[in-house]
C-alpha cells in the first residue's frame, strides 16, 4: 500500500476530523508521545526478559503502526502528503550521510561555461609564509611566487592562529566551486555577467563569506579545530546554509558543507602546526590538501 493511500484511509478513521480546531491535535500529538514511551518499554522488556519476551516483535510491530496512524492524521490536518515528507526525508537523509560512491557535489562549477580568466584556478599550490612584524605574526600567501592579498595578522588579543584563515576560503572554491574571497584574491570575477559579477562576486557576497567562516572558526575553537572529529554539528551547518541560501553555493548539500569545513580545517591545523607550508587547491578532485613546508616544483 502506497503512503498517500494509507493516509486517505486512515482519515476516514479519525474521530476529531476539525483542523481548524486547536484541540483535534491533542489526541494525534499526545498519541505520539505515549506510543513512543511504549516502544521505549517494549525494548526495556526484551533488554530485561530476553527470549522470554514471545510478543517482542508483534508488540512493536503494532506500536510503530499506532504511530504511523498518529503522524497521518497530524498530516492530514495540515494538508501534507505522506509521500512528500517521506520523499523530502530521504533527500536529507541522501545529502547529510551519502553512501560510498554516491555523487554529493554539484553537477558542474558554477563558473564552467564562463571564459578561463573568469574560472577560478583548477589546480594550484598555494604558499603559506609566516613572518614576524615587530612581534606581531603576519601571513603571506604566495601563488606563483606572486602574493596575493594583503598579509593577514590574528587581529585577536591571543595567539590563535586566525592569520591563517584564508585557507578556509581556499577550501570553500576547492569542494563547493564556489568563494567570492578566492575571486577577489585571484582576480576571477565573472565581469562578463554584470549581474553575476554584482550579486554573487560581489562585495555583499564576500561579507557573507567572511561571516560564515568567522562562524565556523568560533564553533571549531571549542572542538579542537576538528581534530578527531569526523562530523559537524547540524545545527551549524542548517545555519550556514541560511546565511548563503540567496546565492549560488545554496544548491551545494550538507555532505559538501561538512567535507570542506573538516578538509580545510584539516590543513589549518598542519599550517598552524608547522608555522605555514605549501596547499594544494584542487577544484577537478573537489579536494584540499597540505604538502607540507618542502619546495614544490
Amino acid at each position: 500500500m502506497e503512503l498517500n493511500q494509507y493516509q486517505k484511509l486512515a482519515k476516514e478513521y479519525d474521530q476529531n476530523p476539525n483542523e481548524k480546531i486547536m484541540k483535534s491535535y491533542i489526541i494525534p500529538l499526545f498519541g505520539v508521545i505515549g506510543e513512543s514511551g511504549a516502544l521505549i518499554s517494549e525494548f526495556k522488556k526484551s533488554f530485561r526478559d530476553k527470549a522470554a519476551h514471545t510478543k517482542f516483535k508483534a508488540n512493536v510491530e503494532e506500536i510503530l503502526g499506532n504511530i504511523l496512524w498518529y503522524v497521518a492524521n497530524v498530516a492530514s490536518k495540515l494538508n501534507l502528503e505522506l509521500d512528500a515528507i517521506t520523499s523530502k526525508n530521504l533527500q536529507k537523509i541522501k545529502e547529510r550521510f551519502p553512501k560510498s560512491g554516491e555523487i554529493i557535489c554539484v553537477t558542474e562549477l558554477f563558473d564552467q561555461n564562463y571564459p578561463d580568466n573568469e574560472r577560478l584556478p583548477r589546480r594550484v599550490i598555494l604558499r603559506f609564509e609566516e613572518v614576524n612584524d615587530n612581534d606581531n605574526r603576519k601571513v603571506k600567501i604566495f601563488l606563483d611566487n606572486q602574493e596575493i592579498g594583503d598579509a593577514l595578522t590574528d587581529n585577536s588579543y591571543e595567539d590563535d592562529g586566525y592569520r591563517y584563515h584564508d585557507v578556509f576560503h581556499f577550501a570553500f572554491a576547492a569542494v563547493l566551486g564556489w568563494s567570492p574571497v578566492v575571486r577577489a584574491l585571484t582576480r576571477s570575477k565573472r565581469k562578463s555577467n554584470p549581474k553575476i559579477d554584482e550579486i554573487e562576486d560581489g562585495a555583499r557576497a564576500a561579507i557573507i563569506e567572511e561571516a560564515i567562516s568567522a562562524f565556523i572558526y568560533q564553533y571549531a575553537r571549542d572542538h579542537n579545530f576538528y581534530n578527531g572529529i569526523d562530523k559537524v554539528d547540524n545545527f551549524l551547518i542548517k545555519t550556514i546554509r541560511n546565511l548563503s541560501s540567496n546565492l549560488e553555493v545554496s544548491v551545494c548539500s550538507v555532505s559538501e558543507w561538512e567535507k570542506a569545513i573538516l578538509e580545510g580545517y584539516g590543513v589549518f591545523r598542519n599550517l598552524v602546526k608547522f608555522k605555514g607550508g605549501n596547499v594544494l587547491v584542487d577544484l577537478d578532485n573537489r579536494e584540499i590538501q597540505f604538502l607540507g613546508n618542502a619546495e614544490v616544483n
